[in-house]
């Protein structure tokens, strides 16, 4: 008797299929988003793929403890001024700056959006304040790689953009929900000034290495739920259109990272699961 096979999960079926080296690099650096993105318009897809691959250099920039106690936040502000006068029409040579140039002298994404997210990450490097600042650069920086994406899929009216922007926004606190031993211990230090100084903490010693408690960790993640929730709020439940639909689809996994961290699960989580990946495609086929 022969059994058939169970389909692969479409990042899978993509990866067998002789896909782009933009799509490999995408999906070698942003798996979630890399999935989402195969849901967009095929004619998007590989514009998609171009933003996920610079939002990585983006956040490349951003890590590192060793090149922060030697430099400060330096080396990172001047690797993102870089890719800034990337944005801006310089031709420094890179894999990624190439089609982004290509994407933005088309006009398929603003240039103001690749901004607000080198803004955000700047805003990081610099420390952020307070929850309001906090909120301010997680829209800039994870919501705007889904606007820029959406933009490049052809959406232009204001309220989707904003509707999908705070989907990414609350997948960019999912993100630090699941992570974020890992990414404080790497030398990044996003979550608000204010929520360190109530642990006694800082964000100098957070990138010197100070050890996190248990407790602290599940006063952060606590705080980054609460956040996230807040996001998918005023993102609401509409029907958004298809192209939309698609940029907004890390919401999703949003949703439940932020359900997962509420629960108090222990630091870390499983990599990604069927459950997962069905989740995403039953929000693109039922919206």
């Amino acid at each position: 008797m022969t059994i058939a096979a169970r389909p692969a999960p479409p990042e899978r079926r993509a990866a067998g299929a002789g896909v782009s080296p933009g799509a490999a690099a995408a999906r070698r650096a942003d798996p979630d988003r890399f999935l989402c993105a195969l849901f967009l318009p095929q004619a998007a897809r590989e514009d998609a793929f171009t933003l996920i691959a610079f939002n990585h250099e983006t956040v490349r920039a951003l890590g590192g403890m060793q090149s922060r106690a030697v430099a400060g936040p330096m080396a990172g502000l001047i690797r993102l001024q870089w890719w800034r006068e990337i944005v801006e029409g310089a031709g420094h040579p890179h894999a990624v700056a190439g089609p982004l140039r290509a994407l933005i002298a088309t006009g398929r994404v603003k240039v103001e959006t690749l901004l607000g997210i080198l803004d955000a990450r700047e805003a990081e490097l610099d420390g952020l304040a307070d929850w309001p600042a906090w909120r301010a650069a997680m829209l800039g920086g994870a919501g705007g790689v889904q606007v820029a994406i959406a933009q490049a899929a052809g959406v232009t009216d204001p309220d989707l953009l904003k509707a999908v922007e705070s989907h990414g926004a609350a997948y960019g606190a999912g993100g630090l929900v699941r992570h974020l031993e890992m990414v404080l211990a790497g030398g990044r230090c996003p979550v608000p000034d204010s929520a360190l100084a109530e642990a006694s903490l800082s964000g100098d010693a957070i990138r010197d290495g100070a050890t996190l408690t248990p407790d602290i960790l599940r006063g952060l993640r606590a705080a980054l739920c609460r956040e996230g929730a807040a996001f998918l709020a005023e993102a609401g439940r509409p029907r958004l259109p298809r192209a939309a639909r698609a940029a907004a689809l890390p919401g999703i996994l949003a949703r439940r990272d932020l359900a997962r961290g509420a629960a108090d699960a222990p630091v870390g989580f499983a990599p990604r699961g069927l459950g997962d990946r069905l989740a995403v495609m039953a929000a693109m086929a039922f919206g």
